[in-house]
Parts: C-alpha cells; structure tokens; sequence
C-alpha cells in the first residue's frame, strides 16, 4: 500500500540532548498510525517536525510524495495539526478562531461558517462560540483545537494526544467525528492512553529514547510476547521477606513488584506461577488474577527495564 508519511533515518538534537536517533518508519495512505511512549520519548517532536515547527538535523521525511523541507507550503495545506499546548488566539471568540484558520486554509466564509456548526454540534459545544479562549475551561479548549484541525478537510491529520483531558463522552465524540465525518484520512497521533490505541490504531508504534522499540498491529506486538502471561496474587496481608527471599530462587519470574497487597509477575511458564503460588499459599493468600500480555504490559517492559 502507498505510504503516505515516511520517515527515514530522521535526527534530532536540542540542548546536546538527542530527541530522536536515526528513526525511520511509514503511515500508509488511509490508515491510523498510534505513537504511544513515556513524556520526554520524543512524540511531540515527531508531530512538530512533520508540520515544521521544528528542524530536522538529519534524514528527509515525506507527506504524500512531498518533501517536508522544500515543500512545506504545500503540506501545511493538505494537512491538519492539533498540537498539545493551547495555542487558540485570546483577543478573538471561539467562532472567529476557527473561521480564520478555515480561511488560512483556502475555505471561504460559508464552508468554514458550516463545517464550524457541524463539528460544534457534535461536540455539544455550540454554547461557546461567543466566548474566548481564556473563559474556556482546558477540556473545552481542546475540543475546539481538535475542530481546527479537521475544519479544512485535510488529507493527513497529525494529532498529539487529541483526547488528552477530555471526558470519556467527549473521547468518544472525538473518534466518533473521526469514524464518520472524516473517514479514510490518513491519521498519525500520538497517545499516552494505550486502549485508545488498541481500540483505534491500525498500527502501533512504541518509541523510546528517540527510537522505535517495536512496532505493528496489535496482534502483531501481542505475539511478540510468546506466550508472557501477566499474574497478580492479592493478599489480605503484606507477605513477609521470606517470601520475597523465596521469590528470588525463581529466576525466571520476570518483574515481580508489590503494590499494596497486589503481588505482580509475568513468566512464560505456567510451571513458575505454581511455584509461586504455592509459595504464595503460606502467606496469608485472598485472590489470583491471570491474564495474556496486553499493550500495557508490552510498553512497560519496553520502557522499564524489559521482560526478558
């Protein structure tokens, strides 16, 4: 399938620090691509440099065939960006915010009118277009920054965090807008909420220090797992030391923590959760809970250490 976004060995530096190292990848035309990964892990750099808020220092990356260096202009018009900071203009109403920047970008007044309507409508928001950015609560804020950026129909939407202190009703309108209003965009956003990701990504991306550690639908990043099943054991009472002592015989229980009186661990091995549980069994043991690796648990042990 035709790519529509390519990154291809992209470099970025600030403050001697490296924020993205050597990264390459592809969205293809018509897909939702999802950037999930910890804050500093370079998300919002990725966006920010495809719309030319910031500079490459190495590498070329492509929008529809254009490149984003010596074509800017043209890219700018064709797709539509929701950063994570408030930029809305305060000295104007919600109403003019979004008509001008419908103007920007070639809509004359009727269409950019009718297209602000529709989306405020859906967004339950229509009772707040007399009103100005800094009377608007940061929920509120960003709906109308999500409606800017699909006011002009654009080919490719860049997202970061889109739903990023919204409600859940709101989380749903918001992809709901996507589903049916906008379908078959070519979307890239980036997330912290992984069951967003799950439940509306094509594909999934984890990135980590500037670089993707994996990345492929979500079966895909599953079966990387090989069988990495995730067990907690809840006690009524904190176990004693001797039971972390005995824990540590088990070298191929991964990641055993305790938070509260949940006891957390994933093996590959059904065997090393009997053993645990049968060392669990002398100390005071209330619940089990048993379940296959998820994205959540993939990102973590990508980002923390692993789950070798």
């Amino acid at each position: 399938m035709e790519a529509s976004i390519t990154l291809n060995s992209i470099g970025k530096t600030f403050n001697k620090s490296t924020l993205l190292a050597d990264l390459s990848f592809g969205v293809e035309k018509g897909t939702t691509f999802a950037l999930i990964g910890s804050n500093s892990s370079g998300k919002s750099t990725i966006l920010k440099l495809l719309v030319g808020i910031v500079e490459k220092d190495a590498g070329i990356a492509y929008i529809n065939g254009k490149d984003i260096h010596t074509r800017s202009k043209e890219i700018r018009s064709i797709t539509g960006y929701m950063s994570q900071n408030i930029d809305l203009d305060n000295e104007l109403s919600i109403f003019e915010n979004l008509i001008i920047n419908g103007r920007l970008h070639g809509l004359d007044y009727k269409t950019a009118k009718e297209n602000s309507i529709i989306y405020l409508e859906h967004l339950n928001s229509m009772n707040l277009v007399k009103l100005h950015p800094k009377d608007l609560s940061y929920g509120q804020k960003r709906k109308i920054m999500f409606i800017r950026s699909i006011l002009h129909d654009p080919e490719v939407l860049l997202l970061d965090e889109p739903t990023k202190g919204l409600d859940p009703q709101s989380r749903n309108k918001i992809w709901d807008i996507i589903d049916k209003f906008i379908p078959r965009k070519t979307i890239l956003f980036s997330t912290q909420n992984l069951e967003e990701a799950e439940k509306y990504a094509d594909r999934i991306a984890i990135l980590h220090e500037g670089n993707i550690k994996m990345d492929g639908t979500l079966e895909r990043l599953v079966e990387t797992t090989h069988g990495l099943s995730r067990y907690v054991l809840s006690f009524s009472s904190p176990p004693s030391q001797d039971f972390f002592d005995k824990i540590k015989e088990n070298p191929r229980v991964l990641k055993p923590s305790l938070n509260g009186l949940d006891f957390e661990f994933y093996s590959r091995e059904k065997k090393q959760f009997f053993n645990v549980l049968n060392i669990a069994l002398d100390f005071s043991l209330d619940d089990i809970d048993v379940s296959t690796c998820k994205l959540r648990d993939l990102f973590i042990g990508l980002t923390d250490g692993g789950l070798e």
